[in-house]
């Protein structure tokens, strides 16, 4: 049985990770609806150079990338997905 100190911050912990996909989805909505109408290139680039800010700026941890990448990897197919793994990669490296 899980002691009341462990579960305190088991519940902080799902609480920080719920509040970081949300923000990690609301950037790409807010991205993906500036970008309406552009091109797929163009949209990448964009969702790269803000990841690329975040992770300098150390708001963008390697956890949230893998979230984001297993969040938009159903929608692509296995092109776009092999290019989605590859940029997230080098992210994970700044």
């Amino acid at each position: 049985m899980e002691d009341f100190g462990k579960f305190s911050e088991r519940k902080n912990q799902e609480k920080k990770t719920a509040n970081a996909n949300d923000n990690l989805y609301d950037t790409v909505t807010k991205i993906a609806k500036s970008f309406d109408g552009k091109s797929q290139k163009d949209l990448l680039r964009a969702i790269f150079a803000e990841a690329e800010k975040g992770k300098k700026a150390g708001t963008l941890s390697n956890a949230e990338i893998d979230n984001f990448v297993a969040l938009l990897s159903p929608a692509l197919d296995q092109k776009k997905r092999k290019y989605l793994l590859k940029i997230a990669e080098e992210l994970k490296k700044i």
